[in-house]
């Protein structure tokens, strides 16, 4: 697709575009004073990110800072830094600083993400004397996007349109790949079903590196980098598969998680990871 393409026409009520997309409207309507005009109300209706917990996360973003690179539409953002550049706004601030947990959570909790495209005058960041920015145009993007990196240190990001191959791999994806010529054999026994939204969202936090010695995963021979996801609380005890429950490891220490004589040790310092 053209960039161009992408730019919105229509303006569309932020309501309309959000509910569309899966966010929960029940206390936006419920919350505004007046029986009508709920979609105006402004506990929402300003706010630049919406996230539906374990679902979507809804992101305003600005057509003119997409770019076309490499044959993908994509992003690059820091709104931690929008929210320094905007420190005399306090309302602005909050806003971007609330983009930026919509990103962790994206990362922590594997979600969807849906972005509204905005076209319009954007304000001058870090004129304290600015005006607010003036949407013209917004509508919903059809197409999914992704969080194709994350850096949590500085809230660097980049997000991607479309559904991104993922740069990391583990156990499971590497099982999923392999030969289709394969022997196949029945078997009567039960296995858990492994959310691969929760694994990949786990393998994006780590970026790379086993959550529990620091040291890089390999590179495989597709170019991904391989980690190994482990259930903190295994699903056979009645551990949730959900992100706050899986850490990655390098292979070593995903073992030493299962069969060391520390394990037990090992399984109190992995929750407290899993949780961060």
């Amino acid at each position: 697709m053209d960039l161009e393409q992408l730019r919105p026409r229509e303006k569309h009520k932020v309501f309309d575009l959000v509910e569309e997309a899966g966010f929960d409207t029940t206390d936006w309507i419920d919350s505004f004073s007046k029986p009508t005009g709920y979609k105006a109300n402004p506990k929402y209706c300003y706010e630049w990110s919406f996230v539906e917990p374990e679902k979507v996360a809804i992101l305003n973003l600005w057509f003119r800072n997409m770019r076309f690179e490499s044959g993908q539409i994509l992003q690059r953002n820091n709104f931690r830094e929008d929210a320094r550049g905007n420190a005399g706004h306090s309302t602005w601030v909050k806003r971007a600083l609330k983009l930026d947990e919509a990103l962790k959570s994206i990362v922590r909790d594997g979600l969807i993400v849906r972005v509204v495209i905005n076209d319009g005058e954007m304000r001058e960041r870090g004129n304290p004397n600015a005006k607010a920015s003036k949407v013209l145009a917004r509508e919903l993007d059809p197409e999914l996007w992704t969080l194709t990196h994350y850096d949590w240190e500085t809230g660097d990001n980049i997000l991607v349109r479309g559904l991104a191959p993922s740069r990391f791999a583990d156990q499971f994806e590497l099982d999923d790949a392999g030969s289709e010529a394969a022997e196949r054999v029945e078997s009567s026994g039960s296995s858990f079903v492994r959310s691969r939204e929760v694994r990949m969202a786990v393998l994006q936090r780590a970026n790379g590196h086993c959550e529990l010695c620091g040291e890089r995963g390999f590179q495989t021979h597709n170019g991904s980098v391989y980690l190994e996801t482990h259930h903190v609380i295994p699903l056979c005890e009645g551990g949730p598969d959900k992100v706050t429950n899986v850490v990655a490891l390098c292979p070593n220490d995903h073992a030493r998680a299962h069969y060391a004589d520390e394990r037990s040790a090992l399984r109190q310092k992995l929750k407290l990871v899993a949780k961060n």
